[in-house]
């Protein structure tokens, strides 16, 4: 049999040129932003916030050297795990983006062309949500409604060999402190009014964190904080500058960040964490503030992708 094994993930500009229809295609997402007036609405609201939005973030991003590195990241995953899948079987591994170049329509037509037997669906998020997960099933079934029904990769984030990722990323930036540090655990926040509702996120990463740091004997004391807020609705909290200010107040110097929520280097990693972040923390007398790397292609990693797959495909 054949199988196509779409990995997909957020996607980001890779030039300054493209932040704009970036964030316009992120902000149309219906699974996100809920605008008034139908589509008409969608189209005009989004246009107007990305338009507003570029000048900053394209600072952003030109501070990071132009653009992101994450379709890169996805792609160098998506390669490993196709080598370990086809020592298995017949295993084609696609990358897709849900707001950027290749799209999931792209995609979409690409796995028809193939005439695969069957559809894998890695959305690449650790924690399901429906803000990323589920925006990225229901863009596949929009464009790939002939084709197989999905297999889908809901969660990932209790497989012992990502908790173990995890803290070996960690374990690798403690040797950089002359002292323990606070291990500071940051997720993309989401609106609070989606939790309300029933979505699982932060329930998700709560457990996420308190399995890493079983996997690191909780010799640290830690805590969980939230970024990337956008708008003006309740967000999940607290923010990460609130957090860092918190900790100062009751002595702590040194902090380890960890952006539990992301599998690749982004702007939120690259320049909210390692920039913006680190610049608010020097200023409010952290002494010593690191940022562990996601765990992107760790073998430990893409071992649990591969993992997951082989056990749904051969179910």
């Amino acid at each position: 049999m054949k199988h196509a094994v779409i990995v997909a993930n957020l996607g980001a500009p890779s030039n300054l040129s493209e932040v704009r229809p970036f964030l316009k295609q992120l902000f149309a997402d219906p699974d996100i932003f809920d605008f008034p007036f139908g589509k008409f609405g969608q189209a005009f609201f989004s246009s107007m916030i990305a338009t507003f939005r570029a000048p900053k973030s394209k600072k952003y991003y030109a501070a990071i050297g132009g653009g992101s590195p994450l379709h890169e990241n996805t792609v160098a995953q998506a390669l490993k795990l196709e080598r370990r899948l086809n020592q298995h079987g017949d295993f084609t591994v696609f990358t897709a983006q849900r707001y950027w170049h290749p799209f999931i329509a792209e995609i979409a037509e690409e796995v028809r062309q193939g005439d695969f037997d069957s559809v894998i669906l890695v959305p690449m998020y650790p924690h399901y949500s429906t803000t990323t997960t589920l925006s990225i099933v229901n863009e596949w079934k929009r464009h790939a409604h002939d084709l197989p029904e999905p297999i889908v990769i809901e969660r990932f984030y209790a497989e012992p060999g990502y908790v173990k990722a995890c803290a070996n990323q960690i374990r690798a930036t403690l040797s950089k402190f002359h002292k323990p540090p606070h291990i500071l655990f940051s997720a993309h926040s989401i609106p609070v009014s989606r939790i309300e509702a029933g979505d699982p996120y932060e329930k998700e990463i709560n457990a996420n964190m308190e399995l890493i740091m079983d996997e690191l004997k909780r010799v640290y004391n830690y805590s969980l904080c939230y970024q990337s807020k956008v708008g003006p609705v309740k967000w999940l909290g607290p923010e990460i500058q609130d957090a860092l200010t918190d900790l100062v107040q009751k002595g702590v110097t040194s902090v380890l960040v960890f952006p539990i929520a992301f599998v690749s280097e982004h702007v939120e990693t690259l320049y909210e964490l390692d920039i913006q972040t680190r610049e608010f923390a020097r200023e409010i007398g952290i002494q010593q503030y690191e940022r562990a790397d996601t765990v992107q292609d760790l073998n430990e990693f893409i071992a649990v992708l591969e993992k997951l797959i082989r056990e749904r495909v051969e179910a």
